[in-house]
């Protein structure tokens, strides 16, 4: 049976861009970020098939950005028949309610930032844009509208500081009002001519004003599908096309495993499949290597990548961060002594909704280390004691030494099992108190980052892995695998 073209909605849009004078404003919308970006490459292919003399330009809609794309759409190539700008407008055109935890997260980056005056003129704009998102209009009163917001999520108490913020915006930066309505004055005016403006955006409030501006000015059309059952359908699809592309036959049944499996995205879906089509020993990909693929990975534990990270080892890390945010379902801990027949513990979010539970994880066994490492620094009962030591020894010798109370000095404040202490003492012995510090400082601002839409979990975690990780003394590493 044939399926459904998932980008058949993009019909209007492709037979826009062959034809002259171009329609002068395009937009495309969708649900799921790899199905948008594909619509908007798809786009740009076409109109480049029809003018090999034409010229494709891209912006993202921050900062000047909006109004760059204007002046490029609305300026005569010098060196082009016709031009096509593109403008990734996802941030524009989101609804966004205003919480306590974003004004706190904004304010905590500000007070870090120090001197950064980069930083902070980027801050300034996400406050404007948080005031934007919250209705409530700055003008040249930052701080009646600072009183207003921090009002609203009760956090009155730092009114003064998101004022300042507010007032230090850069004049020659354009809030996101400022863009909208300039974005919205070009779709009422412009006419055909020999250059189109093309806007996409992921998930846009269809509330916003400006996303139903342009749907009445543009040649629309929306990726979107309606429930659960519409995007297993739509990864089919995907999933056929992308056989048909390799030259491989991929049984329908893996569509459903792999499909069944979390997170209905194609950019996991695809990930997956092309792992299976890659590992396959022939031209056509089996139910049966699916659902061994799907088992191996749901022996992944998050205690196991908190292990890899603990002892350093940047490449295994990377390697089961990647796998329990591919859209598996994961469980925390592994069960104890490795007893797969144990009762199996609960299990985590799915996909990337697994990226919190993970970092708490993280967070949690880098304070455990830090503490150790601190008490072997301050109390250790012999030099021996910042060595490794079999578990026996620890619990005996080294864990109630660390413990027990002494003049000057507070208690150590670890009451986990012996066993998870010693892993963590394994592993501590390899970084200093230093290290541990700024990885746990590293942490909080990736929680603060994801709050705060500096990026998303997953990249800044990696960042934060390929900054923290490529060195790990050989002693820790080997020490934290024999335990």
């Amino acid at each position: 049976m044939k399926r459904p073209d998932p980008f058949a909605p993009l019909a209007p849009l492709l037979a826009s861009v062959r034809t002259t004078p171009l329609h002068p404003l395009l937009f495309l919308s969708g649900d799921d970020d790899w199905i948008v970006a594909e619509g908007a490459r798809r786009v740009a292919a076409e109109f480049r098939e029809a003018f090999p003399e034409g010229e494709v330009s891209a912006y993202e809609a921050t900062g000047e950005g909006v109004k760059e794309a204007l002046a490029d759409t609305a300026t005569v190539a010098l060196f082009a028949t016709n031009r096509l700008v593109v403008l990734e407008a996802t941030e524009l055109f989101r609804g966004k309610g205003l919480t306590a935890e974003e004004v706190d997260a904004l304010l905590d980056e500000a007070e870090e930032a120090g001197g950064d005056a980069r930083l902070v003129s980027r801050l300034a704009r996400k406050a404007h844009a948080l005031a934007q998102a919250a209705g409530v209009t700055v003008g040249d009163d930052p701080e009646d509208a600072a009183r207003r917001i921090a009002g609203r999520v009760k956090r009155a108490d730092r009114a003064g500081a998101l004022a300042a913020l507010l007032a230090r915006a850069l004049a020659s930066e354009e809030g996101t009002e400022t863009a909208l309505d300039r974005l919205l004055d070009f779709a009422q005016r412009a006419g055909a001519s020999d250059n189109v403006l093309f806007v996409h955006a992921v998930s846009p409030d269809a509330q916003h004003r400006a996303t139903q501006g342009l749907k009445r000015a543009a040649r629309a059309a929306d990726l979107s599908v309606p429930d659960e059952a519409a995007r297993c359908e739509r990864l089919a699809a995907l999933g056929l096309e992308r056989a048909i592309d390799r030259k491989v036959l991929v049984e329908p049944e893996v569509f459903e495993l792999l499909s069944g499996r979390g997170r209905l995205a194609a950019r996991p879906f695809l990930l997956d499949l092309d792992r299976l089509i890659d590992a396959a020993t022939g031209p056509r990909v089996t139910a049966e290597e699916a659902a061994r693929q799907i088992a191996d990975e749901s022996k992944e534990y998050g205690s196991d990548f908190v292990e890899a990270v603990a002892e350093r080892d940047l490449s295994r890390a990377l390697r089961l961060l990647a796998k329990l945010l591919s859209g598996a379902s994961f469980t925390a801990f592994r069960p104890w002594g490795g007893k797969e027949d144990a009762p199996s513990a609960k299990k985590g979010p799915r996909g990337e909704a697994a990226f919190f539970p993970l970092l708490g994880l993280l967070a949690a066994e880098i304070r455990r280390m830090l503490a150790l490492r601190a008490a072997l620094d301050e109390r250790a009962p012999s030099p021996s004691a910042a060595r490794p030591a079999d578990y026996r020894r620890f619990v005996d010798r080294i864990l109630p030494a660390l413990k027990a109370p002494r003049p000057g000095l507070p208690p150590l404040p670890l009451d986990a099992h012996p066993f998870v202490l010693h892993k963590a003492y394994l592993a501590a012995l390899g970084w200093t108190a230093e290290d541990l510090k700024h990885a746990l400082t590293g942490l909080e601002a990736i929680d603060r980052g994801v709050k705060s839409g500096a990026g998303t979990g997953p990249e800044l975690l990696e960042a934060w892995l390929l900054s923290r990780l490529p060195v790990a003394p050989a002693h820790a590493v080997a020490s934290g695998r024999a335990s």
